[in-house]
């Protein structure tokens, strides 16, 4: 697999719109196909201490309407949650170029950083063919092929790296093990044995080496 980090301009998206008409920042943690027609974000959000996540839920609403949004509040300017949102090209872009959205986050520019991966260098570069079509500015930051780091699964590395971002290692704690579970729709037991296999694989990777 090769990654890459593309730095695009998108005209209209809600989360360039979103950053530049608050003071704020937006990670996209996950995306994940629903059906043909829709899409699920599970997002984090960094906004004004005072700002409630029902104040932020009508902001990311008045941008677009037609999405349904879930969020909990993790502390003081710090929320995550669930977005609902109908496809679009964009979507239909990475999915017809063979790539996958590891992540995004914002800049307070407007602009979007994306995270991707690709089976090639090739699919990488078509989807930056496609995307420019559709009127999008994109820079090429970097494009990579990983190292292998340890023998975590993909569904491994995923959860742990959301958990991170999202600070379930943090101490105090800025979401729990229930709270994490349901954003990731899986139950509480089974994230738990995800997390401590990868935690453990980490630690054998550590003192083995």
């Amino acid at each position: 697999m090769f990654k890459a980090i593309l730095i695009l301009k998108i005209p209209g998206n809600w989360i360039g719109e979103l950053c530049t008409s608050c003071d704020l920042s937006v990670k996209v943690l996950r995306c994940v196909p629903v059906d043909d027609s829709r899409r699920k974000c599970l997002i984090s959000v960094e906004s004004p201490p005072d700002m409630t996540g029902t104040a932020l839920a009508e902001h990311i609403l008045r941008i677009e309407p037609t999405c349904r949004i879930d969020l909990t509040e993790t502390g003081p300017g710090r929320h995550i949650g669930t977005v609902f949102k109908c496809a679009c090209a964009l979507c239909s872009a990475v999915s017809e170029s063979g790539c996958f959205l590891d992540s995004a986050s914002s800049f307070p520019d407007g602009r979007i950083k994306w995270e991707i991966e690709g089976p090639n260098s090739r699919s990488i570069y078509s989807l930056v063919d496609k995307v420019r079509v559709l009127g999008c500015e994109v820079e090429i930051e970097d494009i990579f092929q990983p190292r292998k780091r340890s023998d975590l699964t993909p569904s491994q590395e995923r959860v742990l790296r959301i958990a991170y971002e999202v600070g379930y290692f943090e101490i105090p704690k800025k979401i729990t093990l229930d709270s994490l579970s349901s954003k990731l729709d899986m139950s509480k037991s089974t994230l738990d044995v995800m997390l401590r296999r990868a935690e453990k694989k980490i630690v054998e990777g550590y003192f083995d080496s």
